[in-house]
């Protein structure tokens, strides 16, 4: 891999963070564009997304402190991110939340605007699992299978590929314009949290309960709490319409 984009002297730009960087603009971007499609308002787009990634690199870090606390020789340590350490469902859920309190606190159409910023996210993902994959974080679990890289299976791979695929697949739906405001968002949490916990399954993860990793426990509350609300909304809309 190339974990190393450019280094002139004193100066190393990084390929992960390079490419962390290039998602967040690139995410930023979708959201902007599809907001023009909808004719939204955007004041205040870019300081929200400000807002939710510094929440989610927050969600992140704290999450990992949690599960990994055997890591950390004193609670100081929780502010060195330079020696690494994130849960990145730990930001997905803060960086969320902290999005959703400031778009009703601004009153604005929170289905329409997480519908445009889940796929916006979903491309930004894609270059940071990229990233992951440039710096040699492979994260799964050691193989000689034709797809292993290094003899290890390339979960960051598989997972940057899957939401890549996800993020083209909901653009498409999206510009469709024949779904309901919000419902966007919740089918990918869905789609996401379910082929997270299956990709999971290849993944080198100590920390387990009952055979299966947390994150793979994260993925399956994902994605049984969307199903569980998109059924009941589509129940909702059946309900009003036989009425």
């Amino acid at each position: 891999m190339h974990p190393v984009l450019f280094s002139a002297g004193n100066i190393t730009l990084y390929t992960h963070g390079f490419l962390s960087v290039l998602g967040i603009i690139t995410g930023s971007l979708v959201i902007y564009k599809l907001s023009s499609f909808k004719k939204l308002d955007r004041t205040m787009l870019f300081d929200n997304i400000i807002y939710a990634v510094l929440a989610g690199i927050i969600g992140a870090r704290i999450l990992y402190f949690v599960l990994y606390r055997n890591q950390f020789s004193s609670f100081s340590e929780i502010f060195y991110l330079w020696n690494g350490g994130m849960v990145s469902y730990g930001g997905f859920v803060l960086g969320g939340l902290i999005l959703l309190l400031l778009l009703f606190l601004q009153k604005k159409p929170v289905g329409k605007w997480f519908d445009i910023t889940t796929i916006g996210f979903a491309f930004g993902l894609f270059l940071g699992r990229i990233g992951n994959l440039m710096a040699g974080e492979y994260a799964g679990k050691p193989s000689g299978s034709w797809l292993s890289i290094d003899g290890l299976i390339p979960v960051t791979l598989l997972e940057g590929i899957y939401v890549f695929l996800l993020a083209f697949s909901f653009l498409i739906i999206y510009r469709s314009q024949k779904i309901k405001d919000g419902l966007l968002a919740l089918i990918f949490l869905f789609a996401y949290g379910s082929g997270r916990f299956i990709i999971d399954f290849w993944r080198d993860e100590k920390v387990r309960f009952f055979h299966i990793s947390m994150g793979q426990w994260f993925s399956l509350l994902i994605a049984i709490i969307s199903l569980i609300i998109i059924m009941l909304l589509l129940r909702k809309k059946e309900l009003n319409v036989n009425n």
